[in-house]
């Protein structure tokens, strides 16, 4: 791979785009002009767009960049809240038989309101998405299960932090991959 390729890959992940076409509407350019800096290993052409963008792109291989540091920070904080929300639904629904029994209706619930919110989850934050996750819960039909929505919001607001919300709606294939009482070990979406 050559040096421009190896930058457009950064710009492409920068901008969390899988395509040249993708890229080009995000930078202002043609794809044709990204794949010409490829074909002829443009790096200073490439550089010189970075920085008239004022992108915070690290351009040397050989130190990491902050970004790539915040990257990683990032990635073991989210790792941490999905794990830390994982054993808080181990302890509520799955401490004994009868919590398992009563708690069932209510990760029925918790699960439908995780599959709406994913359907949309990337317009939240870690900082918003408690506050949606809680007032999408409200907007649940539930019928006869009240008093399992009631506890399911009462268990979240009380329990999980802001992050955890948010590691439960983007992951929720970590936080319930376990095996409980009901031997439901995948979160189906």
């Amino acid at each position: 791979m050559n040096e421009a390729s190896k930058l457009i890959d950064k710009l492409k992940q920068y901008y969390r785009v899988g395509t040249s076409q993708e890229l080009g509407e995000k930078i202002g350019v043609a794809k044709t002009t990204i794949s010409g800096w490829k074909q002829r290993n443009s790096v200073n052409a490439i550089k010189r767009k970075i920085y008239e963008l004022n992108l915070p792109i690290n351009l040397n291989d050989n130190n990491p960049s902050i970004d790539d540091d915040l990257d990683e920070i990032y990635s073991l904080i989210i790792d941490d809240a999905a794990y830390t929300a994982k054993q808080k639904l181990v302890w509520k629904f799955e401490n004994d038989i009868v919590t398992a029994l009563n708690a069932y209706f209510a990760k029925d619930i918790l699960k439908e309101v995780i599959k709406d919110l994913a359907s949309d989850k990337d317009k939240y934050t870690p900082g918003n998405m408690k506050d949606a996750f809680l007032e999408r819960l409200k907007g649940v039909e539930v019928g006869i299960k009240v008093k399992k929505k009631n506890l399911l919001s009462h268990l979240i607001e009380r329990y999980f932090s802001k992050l955890e919300v948010y590691a439960l709606v983007h992951y929720p294939e970590i936080v319930f991959d376990y095996a409980g009482y009901f031997g439901q070990n995948k979160f189906e979406k």
